[in-house]
């Protein structure tokens, strides 16, 4: 019986062994973020300083309240643990960044270590104040990005030809941005590549250089689209092929001089009721329906629970 005493000292000290070492091993694999991109972060982080005056939270109740998440990042921690980070659980690569509302101040250049972050699929940067720095066409290289929000956040400048890379777009927003400028060229090309794109918020962008007939171009699989504030001017054209929209927003298009805006005709007004049965929020304020006969609005949807249509 010795022989087998001896065995089951031998087979329990290996157990032992092969137990501490996947012990030790699981612990070491807890940090999951990739090095890189945690120091591409943590120099992220260093490009900013955090400021209530980077809040609109005060005039938009509707929003989260202000929080700075990058404070809660720090070096030698695992990054995927940080707030507004979200990490490929396999690879420890970083797919999300989502700091709305973070009290975010300071410029993003092309240089920023942000474009170091090649694996993000949703980006939200919304709600802070990017000091009127332009919109980097270095946004384009995220080709894996399915959501953009970068609404409220003090971008400037003419709209990148880059975003048009991302055609794996589902969600763009861009709304509230005053100083983009987006002109007809970009645009089609927007409309032309981003065919996945199910939401497009463009609201106060400057598209009075747009002409409105491009919005035949835009995806049909688009569900959400809000176009106000925009300064767009001239008729607006057949988009009926986007028969799957919830929501359609096309108001208070009066020009950035206050003068303009869109009209629309009979008969194109008579097909978009005819074929946009799902809609359900619909807003056509100060668009000018003065030749439309009040009869066609008896064939509006029965789906819709908000119509506006003011002026």
């Amino acid at each position: 019986m010795g022989w087998l005493a001896h065995f089951l000292s031998f087979l329990l000290f290996h157990l032992h062994f092969h137990a501490s070492s996947f012990s030790f091993n699981s612990s070491s694999s807890a940090m999951l973020c990739q090095h890189d991109q945690s120091l591409a972060l943590l120099q992220f982080k260093k490009t900013f300083s955090i400021t209530s005056d980077a809040s609109t939270w005060e005039w938009d109740s509707s929003y989260p309240k202000p929080s700075p998440k990058i404070e809660s990042w720090k070096e030698g921690t695992d990054c995927c643990s940080w707030d507004g980070i979200t990490c490929d659980l396999e690879t420890g690569n970083v797919i999300g960044l989502h700091l709305s509302n973070s009290l975010l101040y300071g410029p993003i250049y092309s240089n920023n270590p942000l474009f170091f972050l090649y694996h993000l699929q949703s980006l939200d940067l919304s709600y802070n104040d990017f000091n009127n720095s332009h919109l980097s066409p270095q946004f384009g290289q995220f080709l894996n990005l399915t959501y953009l929000n970068l609404s409220s956040s003090n971008f400037g400048g003419e709209f990148p030809f880059e975003i048009s890379y991302l055609s794996g777009l589902v969600s763009l927003d861009l709304s509230w941005n005053h100083f983009l400028i987006l002109e007809t060229t970009i645009f089609n090309k927007l409309a032309q590549n981003l065919t996945q794109l199910q939401e497009l918020d463009l609201t106060f962008v400057n598209m009075s250089l747009v002409a409105p007939s491009s919005l035949m171009n835009l995806s049909s699989s688009l569900t959400y689209l809000k176009l106000r504030y925009c300064g767009l001017h001239g008729k607006i054209p057949d988009i009926s092929h986007l028969s799957k929209l919830f929501t359609l927003h096309l108001s208070r298009n009066f020009g950035f001089d206050y003068y303009g805006g869109l009209s629309i005709e009979p008969m194109i007004f008579e097909k978009l009721v005819r074929n946009l049965t799902m809609v359900r929020d619909l807003d056509l304020s100060i668009v000018n329906m003065s030749i439309v006969a009040p009869s066609s609005l008896m064939n509006l949807s029965s789906s819709l629970s908000s119509l506006a249509l003011e002026f």
